[in-house]
């Protein structure tokens, strides 16, 4: 299907549409016989890719690799020549086995003949076990007798686990599994002292905290090798990313070659942005639209740019539309989802949406066959799916990007993306899973409300054009780093060998003494230091979290066992968010009400029972940023920008009560009674210049928002306030442009009273509320009042980013470094805006977790102090810009009182 046979069919309004071709590749190739020996040149009967040849020679000359090119490039066979290469070279040891494997019964080998092994380590277990088949089918095809396993969580206990760790040549595994099996690493020994090959498989999902902890697990990894007498390959396989190099240096501490000439061809393609349609104008097909060809050349033109964004029809109601469309005209599709809730409900609003348009879709029974597909499914139903798509059983799938990593399900006809999924790197992996060889393919992003989803409409080179963003890992995490070095010492005792090669000399001495002092180690480095806690250490980290504080969820007393939710342990920070007492949580088609939280005790835990209402549950957060200190700092201009640490203090207080049909809340404000939840985070921080502040707050003195509660609401500074605040929302909103952030991974505080929310420096006062953590907003509110009016001089301005999880990202650091690039987009987001509003959009300044409403904003406020900053100081005129304001600034020419200013923020 066409985007003009899509757009023809669609029986509705399309909105406003941009479609961009992108052109065909041809393959770029090289004999297989010059790189392989001949007899597996003639059994692969096919050329190689020219960057599997390149990938393959690097090896060939003892280099670590990391082969960074597109979907369905052929990543899979650098590693399995790789190891074949080693197998017929002699390295592996073909061998005569007694121990069944399949329907190959083999002998254990004598460690007097043992031949090298391989550790493959994928992100997912579904991708693991798919592999086994790939690998198991390329040795059959080049006659090698190379015995592939997969050793996980899944495998079953005992004598079959033995089986594997003594008859395997290449065992197949994730990082989960590393890290616990290391505490056994003696069991492995025949495995371990053969190992010749580590490969990372889709290593650019391994970035912010879960990257963290793969990167010491390598480390942990390579320690143990190491005192085996291995000294093995590392080969990463990843998507296309900013910084391949640096990010495979940084996870393995090694020199890397990165190969990213993609030598793939891939077919043609149509690209469709697609905004949804005004809600008031949804079904009748009659309403105005705009399509765009690629040189964004209007098709039909009419007057959809002065819609307002807020109206549109959410990507959540309008992507499964086109996947029900794209599945009935014949298409096999795979629609992209971002949480495995709206997975479930795509594939119910998908057959929804036939039934309500029965005049049009008349053949009822045609491909009704679509599911859903997420982690939160068993494997056996996960695998039958993925089965289902690639024998074409199944006509198509709503999935998380649990489809978007290697598991073969063979090529889709269409993609449909219901919102922008954060990364371009992310969004090309997705549509890569669209096109059958060289065949033309279709691909659908349907546009959400949110800010990164209409830039990327408006901007569609964006998506096409120039490099991805960064994949961020940052080693310098302490609480990360203190975790591994406990494990470390568990399973090989600690000492001056380690100095540098495991970490520098004092961060490693630190580490040992803090834990010394704890009771759970013994010794020093120059002696050894042993571990002596309690058994285990290696179950207490907790691979996507910067600390092991996890919450069970329980049944409550006398309920059945069969309505068991089998929810993975909690953070604490989600049981503060979503599982309060009196929440309700939907989990696979089934409502759950929080009935009890246990918080202390040696087993945090969360009591629920089943029920069946008509409403679920939000709950609001406030927060406010304390004790901010600063570790570096730098100018830009005038601007100073500071990057360090401080504690983030969130407030979920209260919750609202949501129908799920229509949205109407039943019931505002309930308390939680939840104290305030402190984390401490890497964050950054911008200080405005005290004349471009005054400046901004004279240039939008009139700007009145007499609704917004206290003493910000009639004062002088409520405009610039706005533009801070929107400034804030920008530059978080735009920073997955430039980094491979997710912006959910990071939040925000803008302020007027900057200086109070910083640890005092020596000399100055404290303040009567600094012994204590503020039990309240309000509370918080009064202690940045308090510290405002004890400074010598008025605070500066300002606004904060920082790192979502406790100890931090290395998020915000990045954005440090690359403020600039990143205020320019925010820049550039706002005045390409075409909303026509000073309060802004969800296009442009609007964020739907904004714990303030998202009041006040002001659009030109804060496009003038990000022009400001990427100025250096001055103010220029922005009269070539749209003019949103109502009336001009007051005539006397009166400056605000610095002595006088709200101390209010805003997150």
């Amino acid at each position: 299907m066409t985007w003009e046979r899509l757009i023809e069919t669609y029986p509705g309004s399309p909105g406003a549409v941009t479609v961009v071709d992108v052109p065909a590749r041809p393959a770029e190739t090289v004999p297989a016989v010059d790189v392989l020996r001949p007899s597996l040149a003639d059994a692969l009967d096919h050329d190689l890719y020219a960057h599997q040849a390149a990938a393959l020679d690097s090896l060939d000359a003892g280099e670590h690799v990391c082969v960074a090119t597109s979907t369905a490039s052929g990543k899979t066979l650098v590693y399995g020549l790789q190891i074949a290469r080693k197998f017929a070279d002699g390295s592996l040891t073909n061998r005569s086995a007694s121990v069944s494997s399949g329907d190959v019964v083999r002998h254990p080998r004598s460690d007097s003949t043992d031949g090298a092994t391989a550790l493959v380590v994928y992100p997912t277990k579904a991708l693991s076990r798919d592999q086994e088949r790939e690998l198991n089918d390329l040795y059959d095809r080049l006659g090698l007798d190379v015995s592939v396993r997969v050793y996980d969580g899944d495998t079953e206990r005992g004598e079959r686990r033995r089986e594997i760790r003594e008859t395997a040549d290449v065992i197949l595994t994730n990082f989960m599994g590393v890290n616990t099996y290391l505490h056994d690493h003696d069991r492995w020994r025949r495995f371990y002292r053969s190992c010749e090959l580590v490969v990372i498989d889709e290593s650019h999902t391994y970035t912010g905290i879960h990257g963290m902890h793969v990167a010491w697990t390598i480390r942990r990894l390579q320690r143990v090798l190491s005192y085996y007498g291995a000294d093995p390959q590392f080969v990463l396989s990843s998507a296309t990313i900013g910084n391949p190099a640096k990010h495979s240096e940084t996870l393995i501490d090694e020199t890397v070659t990165v190969i990213d000439d993609d030598g793939s061809p891939r077919g043609p393609r149509d690209l469709v942005l697609w905004n949804p349609p005004r809600a008031t104008d949804e079904g009748d097909g009659e309403s105005d639209s705009t399509v765009a060809t690629g040189d964004e050349t209007p098709v039909s033109t009419t007057d959809s740019g002065s819609q307002e964004r807020a109206d549109r029809l959410p990507a959540s109601v309008e992507a499964p539309r086109l996947f029900s469309h794209l599945t009935y005209h014949g298409q096999q599709t795979l629609q992209f989802t971002p949480s495995r809730k709206l997975a479930e409900l795509s594939v119910e609003r998908a057959l929804a949406h036939r039934e309500r348009r029965s005049s049009y879709y008349t053949e009822r029974d045609r491909a009704t066959s679509i599911q859903s597909y997420h982690a939160g499914h068993a494997r056996t139903s996960r695998h039958a799916t993925e089965e289902g798509l690639k024998s074409g059983a199944l006509a198509g799938v709503a999935s998380t990007n649990a489809l978007e990593l290697g598991v073969n399900i063979g090529t889709m006809d269409a993609t449909v993306q219901l919102g922008y999924p954060g990364q371009r790197q992310s969004f090309r992996q997705q549509i890569g899973r669209a096109g059958r060889g060289t065949e033309r393919a279709l691909s659908v992003l349907v546009a959400d409300h949110r800010t990164l989803d209409q830039y990327v409409v408006s901007n569609p080179s964006y998506l096409t054009e120039g490099t991805v963003e960064d994949a961020v890992v940052d080693t310098e995490n302490d609480a990360v780093f203190a975790t591994h070095v406990r494990c470390a010492a568990d399973e090989l005792a600690l000492s001056e060998a380690d100095v540098d090669q495991f970490a520098p000399r004092e961060r490693l001495d630190d580490a040992v003494e803090f834990w010394r002092r704890t009771g759970q180690l013994s010794g020093r480095l120059e002696t050894g230091a042993s571990y002596a806690g309690p058994p285990r250490p290696q179950s207490s980290v907790s691979m996507y979290a910067t600390a092991g504080d996890e919450y069970e969820v329980r049944l409550a007393d006398g309920v059945d066992e069969r309505f068991e939710p089998r929810l993975e342990p909690l953070a604490r920070e989600r049981v503060f968010r979503d599982f309060h007492e009196g929440a309700v949580r939907l989990h696979e088609g089934a409502q759950y009400e929080v009935c009890r939280v246990v918080h202390d005790g040696p087993t945090p835990h969360v009591v629920v029972r089943p029920v069946d209402v008509e409403f679920y549950t939000q709950t609001n957060r406030e927060v406010t940023v304390l004790d901010a200190r600063a570790d570096r700092s730098r100018e830009i201009g005038d601007f100073v920008l500071h990057y360090g640490t401080g504690t983030v203090l969130s407030y979920y207080g209260t919750y609202d009560q949501v129908m799920v049909d229509g949205g109407k809340k039943r019931r505002q404000g309930v308390p939680t009674g939840l104290p305030a939840l402190s984390m401490s985070t890497q964050l950054c921080w911008l200080e405005v210049p005290r004349d471009v502040e005054q400046t901004l707050v004279d240039r939008y003195s009139h700007v009145k928002e007499p609704e917004l509660d206290g003493e910000l609401g009639d004062s002088d500074h409520v405009g610039y306030a706005g533009g801070l605040h929107a400034a804030e929302h920008a530059t978080i909103g735009v920073a997955p442009l430039e980094l491979m952030v997710d912006s959910r991974d990071l939040g925000g505080l803008a302020t007027l009273s900057l200086d109070a929310h910083r640890t005092p420096s020596a000399g100055e006062p404290s303040s009567e509320h600094d012994s204590r953590t503020p039990d309240s907003i309000a509370a918080a509110e009064a202690t940045i009042r308090s510290r405002a009016a004890a400074l010598e001089r008025p605070p500066t301005s300002g606004w904060f980013i920082y790192d979502g999880v406790e100890g931090g990202l290395g998020f915000s650091r990045a954005i440090y470094e690359n403020f600039e690039a990143i205020a320019q987009r925010a820049l550039d987001l706002i005045v390409g805006c075409d909303c026509g509003r000073d309060d802004g959009c969800p296009g442009c300044i609007m964020d739907d977790r904004c714990g303030n409403d998202n009041r006040p904003l002001h659009a030109d406020a804060a496009a003038d102090v990000l022009r400001s900053v990427l100025n250096g100081s001055s103010i220029e005129s922005s009269a070539d810009e749209p003019d949103r304001s109502s009336e001009p600034p007051d005539s006397n020419g009166e400056t605000a009182d610095p002595s006088g200013r709200p101390t209010l923020f805003f997150s």
